[in-house]
């Protein structure tokens, strides 16, 4: 993503704040006819890609937004909207001389609201909390001290096209990565026979297909175990981790305003371990989840989380990941799905560096202290349940095979990419479905049969000391 590096010339710029997409795209194009920095092309190349993307985004107008509201709020009044607006609740945009609104609006107004939870019609979260409730009694065991156990879990991921392709799709599906809490992945079943498997600790690792196909898809089994390492660690920094102290541009800038929060939330703390407990504790307390846009239109992810101070659990990642960094704690990503045995859903979190890598879960520690629960919101902090599918360890590295046009998620592979040779496949343009097939705890019920393997050991996870300074909760 080094083509966001280079700002946007001043005319462009602010062409798009006024609302005139039109302007813009013919001031880049003027611009690129002449002889530019290799950067700032770039960067003027990316922006006519990103206009694109923001028209998507921003998908409604302000009748279908009341529509929205009235399909989700008993008593909805019209004039609520404009008191939401003017309070920051709800953020519309001028494009192309109208008012339009982003996808997410309706449930995000809620996020920042609590008070309209009950005037919801069918609330959401009655509807999961039996499910959400099973994982967070095992998070409770674990806080008490339970040893860390481990699960073998089945899922199928399915990219269906909306259209029939006229060309030859290029697809690929995200599969458990083996590594860090991951000691093994097998594929079971697949859309195609002829398909190519990345590497089992490959950074975005995906299975590939190719073929002039609507439907693609992938079954497979791994096993993972909860992680609760010891607290503490010492400052020691390996070369291999030291690598994660540096800027990564354009999402992961530390600016003078975030080495000076940095500095604010930390104070005189010396140890990394306890540097990073006051960035989580700080975030936990004070950001508030929203839904976000699409990745591919933001310009730098941690500055904007730490500037609105709201985001999805890849802002408060990555606000953690910048924070860390500028207080000199290696910090990183790590991302895939939330998985609970009645459903999953795309999550992404983090880790920081204290003697060894230890897992983070900004959202969920926000959620649990929205929730009132404390103790498990400590628990996110140094801590992970076994209700994840890891697929990336990285942000924004590259996917294998390459990609020959622009992606649709930046980050990572959480939902599957597709192409053909004209272009790009857009999230208005496929539908990505998760199914989780079986969810189990090893030692208690016989394993499922193994089809296609690609066995990789990892070291198992020491267990959970009594009694440990840290533990906590989810969202």
């Amino acid at each position: 993503m080094d083509y966001l590096i280079a700002g946007l010339p001043g005319s462009v710029a602010d062409a798009e704040s006024s609302g005139d997409f039109a302007l813009a795209l013919a001031l880049i194009d003027g611009l690129l006819r002449r002889r530019l920095p290799k950067a700032l092309a770039a960067r003027l190349r990316f922006e006519k890609e990103r206009i694109f993307r923001l028209r998507k985004a921003y998908a409604f107008g302000r009748p279908a937004a009341q529509r929205a509201f009235r399909r989700l709020l008993k008593g909805f009044r019209n004039s609520e909207l404009d008191g939401w607006i003017k309070a920051g609740h709800v953020s519309p945009r001028i494009i192309d001389g109208r008012e339009r609104f982003g996808r997410a609006f309706a449930a995000n107004a809620v996020f920042c609201l609590p008070e309209l939870k009950g005037r919801i019609r069918t609330p959401e979260a009655a509807r999961r909390a039996a499910g959400k409730e099973k994982l967070f009694s095992r998070v409770d065991e674990l806080s008490a001290g339970a040893r860390p156990a481990k699960y073998r879990v089945r899922a199928r991921i399915t990219l269906t096209l909306k259209k029939t392709p006229r060309y030859k799709v290029r697809c690929w599906l995200p599969f458990p990565r083996v590594g860090d809490q991951v000691s093994s992945a097998r594929l079971l079943a697949a859309s195609h026979k002829n398909y190519r498997l990345a590497p089992p600790d490959a950074a975005h690792r995906t299975i590939y297909f190719e073929g002039k196909d609507k439907r693609f898809f992938a079954e497979f089994e791994y096993d993972i175990s909860e992680w609760t390492p010891p607290p503490g660690g010492g400052n020691r920094i390996p070369p291999s981790a030291g690598r994660y102290l540096r800027e990564e541009p354009p999402h992961v800038v530390l600016s003078p305003y975030i080495r000076g929060l940095a500095a604010s939330i930390t104070g005189d703390e010396k140890d990394n371990y306890r540097k990073a407990g006051r960035i989580y504790d700080w975030l936990t307390e004070n950001l508030t989840y929203n839904f976000t846009l699409p990745y591919g239109v933001y310009e730098g992810i941690a500055e904007h989380a730490l500037t609105s101070l709201r985001g999805d659990c890849g802002f408060m990642a990555l606000a953690f990941i910048a924070l860390c960094r500028a207080a000199g704690v290696p910090a990183k990503w790590q991302s895939g799905w939330a998985v609970r045995e009645d459903r999953a859903g795309y999550h992404d979190w983090a880790m920081f560096y204290a003697g060894r890598w230890r897992p983070v879960d900004v959202s969920f520690g926000a959620g649990m202290r929205a929730a009132g629960q404390e103790r498990r919101r400590r628990f996110y902090f140094g801590n992970l349940d076994a209700g994840r599918m890891v697929a990336n360890s990285e942000f924004g590295a590259p996917l294998w095979p390459r990609k020959r046009h622009w992606r649709t998620d930046p980050a990572d592979n959480q939902m599957g990419e597709a192409e053909t040779v004209s272009g790009n496949i857009y999230l208005d343009g496929f539908r990505s479905r998760i199914k989780v097939l079986g969810f189990e705890r090893l030692g208690q019920r016989p394993s499922l049969p193994a089809r296609k393997s690609d066995r990789t050991s990892a070291a198992p996870w020491p267990a959970a000391p009594k009694g440990a300074s840290r533990p906590g909760g989810g969202p």
